[in-house]
This record gives C-alpha cells, sequence and structure tokens, in this order.
C-alpha cells in the first residue's frame, strides 16, 4: 500500500478511498475512465467530479453515501430540495422511525382537515407547517433505512436481488385497482 497522507482537513472522497485501504493508483485502476491524476483533483478540491464518477466512486469506496452528499452538497437541485441523510446503526434508524411516525400519527386528523378544501390558509399555515415538518423527518428516516442497506447489504449479507424483487412485487400489488390485489403470502 502507498504512503498514508498527513494532510489535514481531508475530502469525503480522500477520506473514503483511505478507508477502503487504496491508493490513487489502485483506485483509478477499479474505476475505468478515471485517473490517479483526477482523483487527486477531486481530493484536492481542483475539479469538480460528475455524477458519473461520484457513482464509480461510491461503488469502488463502498460508500453509497457520497452519492447522498454529493446531491446534497455539490449538485444546485440537491442543495434545494436533497437533505443530507446520515447513516446510523439500524436499531436508532428503525426507533427514529417509529418515533416519527408515533408522533405524525394524532396530526392526521388535523391534516385532513387542512386539505379538505384542497388549500391552506392562513390560520392552518401553523398546523401544517409543524406536520409538513414532521412529515420531513418521517421520510429522511426512510432515506437513511434505505442508504443503510445499500451500504451494509454486502457486509450483513443482506440479499439485496431478493429485497428488490420483493419490493417490485409490492409495488407493482399495490398499484392494482382496489379489490384486484391478490393476499399477502
Amino acid at each position: 500500500m502507498g504512503k498514508q497522507s498527513t494532510r489535514e482537513n481531508k475530502t469525503i472522497y480522500q477520506l473514503c478511498r483511505e478507508a477502503q485501504g487504496l491508493t490513487r493508483e489502485k483506485a483509478s485502476e477499479l474505476m475505468p475512465g478515471l485517473s490517479a491524476s483526477r482523483i487527486e483533483k477531486f481530493e484536492y478540491e481542483l475539479q469538480e467530479p460528475t455524477p458519473y464518477d461520484i457513482i464509480q466512486m461510491a461503488d469502488c469506496y463502498k460508500r453509497p453515501d457520497l452519492c447522498n452528499y454529493y446531491c446534497s452538497h455539490k449538485c444546485t437541485i440537491g442543495e434545494r430540495y436533497v437533505p443530507e441523510v446520515e447513516v446510523s446503526e439500524l436499531s436508532n434508524i428503525i426507533l427514529e422511525t417509529i418515533a416519527s411516525l408515533n408522533e405524525i400519527n394524532p396530526l392526521t386528523g388535523r391534516l385532513i382537515q387542512i386539505a379538505r378544501d384542497g388549500k391552506i390558509t392562513d390560520d392552518e399555515i401553523k398546523d401544517f407547517a409543524f406536520i409538513s415538518q414532521k412529515l420531513d423527518e418521517v421520510s429522511l428516516a426512510v432515506d437513511s433505512l434505505n442508504l443503510w442497506v445499500d451500504k451494509t447489504a454486502g457486509e450483513k449479507g443482506i440479499n439485496i436481488e431478493l429485497l428488490n424483487e420483493e419490493k417490485s412485487r409490492l409495488r407493482s400489488q399495490s398499484s392494482k385497482p382496489a379489490g384486484s390485489a391478490s393476499s399477502v403470502k
């Protein structure tokens, strides 16, 4: 292995590469179209990687969270619409999801009242903002769970193909008209 960098304030790209024990040269061999010098430019913030570069690094470094980082920090659209997702332990993600759902449950009646007329009036804004924030927390928890699955599938032996097949089956089931859905296994 090559010499470990002692540089302070390393970028996420350099940290992820080094965490895999890869030199720039070895990483470039594993990623078609990315030279060691180009990787160095990303790491020293002399050049911005493209989305394709990010996907290659995410796959090579086994860090799907690089995609979320790029979208939430480097992409103009993503900066506006994609929140940064933090990957934590599965138990923490599940507890956060359940806590968020429990906070939403008693608010569904109020959300129905607000949405009933198809508009949000000034006197409904405060309640709607609160409910919207809680829904954002649920969404973030779901994103965190999906990122955890992507990141740990190989490490924890999750059969990702089977998981994706099952999710696809459930999606197609839920898109059928009412009354035509088959029973759950």
